[in-house]
């Protein structure tokens, strides 16, 4: 499911488990249990195999239907495994699973120029909810001075997020996913000049905030 996890049984006791021989997820499947779990990270593959205590990862594929040449040539293609403490919600494994899918590019820049971007505040940022992870940073579809912030609740649970920006906002909207205002949000002032908002989550929910810039 987009922006969620399932939780799918590990046994095939019916004839819908059987069927169920594999799954698609993207970025992680994660086999967990109290205490202590282990997940199974990738870039590009989709297709997830768990019974009892065993996980694989499909990495090629080769029917000869409807595609005669599927999977033919050469891959290039990274998965990992994330050993952790905790059930998955504790473990760290939606942030590891991003950070390995989208890994920090590092440039060689002057040292001045290091020494003043260290105090910097991120353009956004989410504070006090673990579970909540901002997605995605875009233009508006309809307005190119309007910028649009996604988000959503990641481990299946309630949250209150606070999301803060530099940029200097004149005002602030809940839109729905095709980005149509559907209420306005209170401003407040943050640390270092920053502007923030509250946002509550249930779970899985997806937020979409859209922020009107000063001129």
């Amino acid at each position: 499911t987009q922006y969620g996890v399932v939780q799918r049984p590990t046994h095939r006791n019916t004839s819908w488990d059987m069927a169920k021989f594999e799954v698609c997820a993207h970025r992680f499947a994660d086999l967990s249990e109290y205490g202590h779990g282990v997940a199974l990270l990738n870039d590009c593959k989709y297709g997830y195999a768990t019974r009892g205590g065993a996980m694989g990862l499909s990495l090629l594929r080769a029917p000869k239907e409807p595609d005669a040449h599927c999977d033919m040539g050469h891959h290039s293609f990274r998965y990992a495994v994330f050993p952790h403490t905790g059930a998955f919600g504790d473990g760290g494994v939606v942030r590891e699973a991003y950070q390995f899918n989208v890994p920090l590019v590092q440039l060689p820049v002057d040292a001045t120029v290091a020494a003043d971007a260290a105090g910097v505040m991120p353009f956004f940022a989410v504070a006090g909810a673990p579970n909540v992870v901002l997605d995605a940073v875009k233009r508006a579809e309809d307005n190119g001075s309007q910028v649009v912030v996604r988000l959503y609740e990641a481990f299946g649970g309630h949250a209150r997020a606070r999301l803060s920006t530099r940029l200097r906002v004149a005002s602030a909207q809940l839109t729905n996913i095709l980005e149509e205002p559907t209420a306005t949000v209170k401003l407040a002032a943050a640390p270092g000049g920053a502007t923030a908002i509250e946002l509550e989550f249930r779970p899985f929910e997806i937020k979409t905030v859209k922020f009107s810039l000063k001129a």
